[in-house]
């Protein structure tokens, strides 16, 4: 009788044993990498985060934090998301990042607003980006933008260009992974953007063609992605200084999923990155289910 007790209890225990946490399988995860990875998400109108302590490079992903600086001048202003800009060849360097410039390989030309903004957000552009910065009044008036909403754990003190010219002022361009998340739920619900300016961004985001096997590479049948993909200068040593993905997953019952991994200083390489950003969402994405429709039962 007694072993058979003790038989019991041994197999009743696993499922006593309360299951691992999101937060406990990325630990797992990220444990023994060569990077400091950093990583949240806000679900349900809860914040969770690993590895939220310190600064990470934004890259690329601060083009989203000008695109929506330069919208909220415009709208203050009344000023049309299809209006015509004159870029001056002066603005333009073609030793960077900057497919924009298939089209106007001149240098000089004029772009309605919301093509150049898709060329910054959607495609990455550089120089677009430069472009946007100096409309939204330079670093500062992004910066100011950014506080207006109340957007905090965040410092932007260069453009594009400045960090190509030296790649350790990327660090200086830095956020929490939290402070992420938190600007796309403030894009998607908190009305910081009205209309047209707000599904304009939305738009572009979804559209953003960077990054497949990123955040994008772990989706589940249904869902869609509104992201602004980062990636970092590599340094004589190996070491990359960032790579990063950050989005609104929406949920096919209508929720919305805010996810931001940022790889810091990593000599994984830049695939090993990705798998692992990818590795990372799916974890987030698998671990918080949709509910069952009413009426079903477990």
């Amino acid at each position: 009788m007694k072993h058979s007790i003790i038989l019991l209890l041994a197999l009743l225990l696993p499922c006593a044993l309360p299951a691992q946490t999101a937060e406990g399988k990325i630990k797992d995860l990220l444990d023994g990498k060569d990077a400091k990875v950093g990583v949240a998400w806000l679900v349900d109108g809860k914040e969770h985060t690993v590895n939220n302590d310190g600064c990470y490079p934004l890259m690329s992903v601060f083009k989203l934090h000008g695109a929506i600086a330069v919208l909220r001048q415009m709208e203050r202003r009344g000023t049309p998301v299809d209006t015509m800009v004159r870029v001056d060849a002066s603005q333009i360097v073609k030793d960077t990042y900057t497919p924009m410039l298939e089209r106007y390989p001149d240098g000089g030309f004029t772009i309605p607003f919301d093509s150049l903004l898709s060329y910054s957000v959607a495609e990455s552009d550089n120089n677009a980006c430069d472009i946007i910065i100096s409309m939204a009044g330079g670093i500062e008036g992004v910066n100011a933008e950014m506080r207006a909403i109340g957007l905090t754990d965040c410092n932007l003190s260069y453009p594009e260009l400045s960090m190509q010219a030296d790649p350790m002022r990327s660090y200086d361009n830095c956020s929490t992974p939290l402070s992420v998340a938190i600007l796309f739920k403030k894009l998607f619900e908190e009305n910081i953007l009205g209309e047209p300016y707000a599904t304009l961004l939305k738009h572009l985001l979804i559209s953003t063609t960077t990054g497949p096997d990123k955040i994008k590479a772990a989706l589940r049948p249904g869902m869609l992605l509104a992201h602004k993909t980062g990636t970092g200068f590599t340094l004589a040593d190996g070491t990359k200084i960032a790579d990063n993905d950050a989005g609104a997953v929406l949920l096919p019952d209508g929720r919305k999923l805010y996810i931001a991994v940022l790889v810091k200083d990593s000599k994984l390489g830049s695939k090993e990155n990705a798998r692992l950003i990818a590795e990372v969402a799916r974890v987030i994405i698998d671990t918080h289910p949709q509910p069952l429709p009413k009426g079903r039962g477990a």
